[in-house]
């Protein structure tokens, strides 16, 4: 393993352990709660991504996924990028390398996320 990679992990594990540690505790009553939904009462596009982020950090996947099905798609395919990425540091040849983000991605994310919102508010 390079530098780069050392320090992209470490740098991982230290942002993970600090979220880790804010899920559990009493500041995890200081995030804002939602003004569109308590305006409105309607989902607003990122209406469960906290608790989806909460469950995930905690290991329960079944709540996070049902949290908010796009922000878990979208922070597992995150993830995967990331380990791909930290493999192809150290090889010569590349693998994956279609995963990477492109922007029609982002399109197709934000598509799906608008389509979401609205399938959640009718039903």
């Amino acid at each position: 393993m390079n530098k780069k990679s050392i320090l992209i992990i470490g740098v991982e594990i230290l942002f993970i352990l600090i979220l880790y540690g804010f899920v559990n505790s009493t500041y995890i009553e200081l995030v804002p709660k939602c003004w569109v939904y308590k305006a409105t009462s309607f989902f607003c596009p990122a209406c469960g991504g906290t608790k989806c982020v909460m469950f995930l950090v905690k290991g329960n996947l079944l709540e996070a996924f049902f949290s908010h099905i796009i922000f878990f798609i979208g922070i597992l395919y995150l993830l995967m990028v990331n380990v791909v990425y930290l493999i192809n540091l150290n090889r010569k040849k590349k693998i994956a390398e279609f995963i990477y983000p492109k922007t029609w991605y982002g399109v197709v994310f934000i598509i799906l996320l608008i389509i979401y919102t609205i399938v959640r508010n009718l039903l």
